[in-house]
C-alpha cells in the first residue's frame, strides 16, 4: 500500500507545484484552450498505436530523452532504448492487452508541456473473451516537439489495490 500512496504523493505534489507555477504567470503566457483536447486526443492516439502494434506503438509515443518511473520502489528508467528494454516484456505475449484511457490533462504556461491521467487495465484477451489482470491509474507527462506532435516525456502509474 505505501507504494500506491508515495506515488499519489509524488503526481499530486508535482501537479499543484507546476499548477501554481502556471498560475503566476500572466494570462498572455496562458497555454492555448486546446491544448487539453490536444493532449486527450494524443494519449487516446498513443493506446491506440499501443493496441495496435505493440511495443513499437508504444515506443513511438515516446521522446528520446524519455522516462518511465516504475510504481514499486520508484526506479526511473531513462531514455528510449532502455525504456523499450523495461517495457518489452510488456508487450512479449500478444494475447496480453495494456488498455487505457485519459480521464483529464492540461497544458502548462509555456504550452510546450503538458500531462494526462486516467485508468488503465491490463487484459488477457482468451477463447472466452478478456480476462482483466489488474486495474490501475496512470500519469503521462507530455512535451510538444518544433513538429506540433506531443511525445511522452515521463509516464508512471500504479495498479489498484486487490478486491478483497
Amino acid at each position: 500500500m505505501s507504494g500506491h500512496v508515495t506515488w499519489g504523493v509524488v503526481a499530486l505534489a508535482a501537479a499543484c507545484g507546476w499548477a501554481f507555477a502556471a498560475s503566476q504567470q500572466p494570462p498572455a503566457a496562458k497555454a492555448a484552450p486546446d491544448a487539453k483536447t490536444e493532449l486527450m486526443d494524443a494519449d487516446r492516439a498513443f493506446a491506440k498505436a499501443t493496441g495496435e502494434k505493440g511495443i513499437d506503438g508504444w515506443m513511438s509515443f515516446m521522446a528520446d530523452d524519455a522516462v518511465r518511473v516504475q510504481p514499486l520502489g520508484g526506479k526511473a528508467t531513462v531514455g528510449k532504448a532502455a525504456v523499450r528494454e523495461l517495457d518489452a516484456a510488456m508487450f512479449k505475449d500478444p494475447k496480453q492487452k495494456l488498455l487505457w484511457e485519459p480521464t483529464d490533462g492540461g497544458a502548462f504556461a509555456d504550452g510546450k508541456h503538458g500531462f494526462t491521467t486516467g485508468r488503465s487495465r491490463s487484459v488477457l484477451v482468451t477463447d472466452k473473451g478478456e480476462e482483466v489482470r489488474w486495474t490501475g491509474a496512470y500519469v503521462t507527462w507530455w512535451r510538444k516537439g518544433d513538429d506540433g506532435k506531443w511525445k511522452v516525456i515521463l509516464d508512471t502509474g500504479a495498479a489498484d489495490p486487490p478486491k478483497k
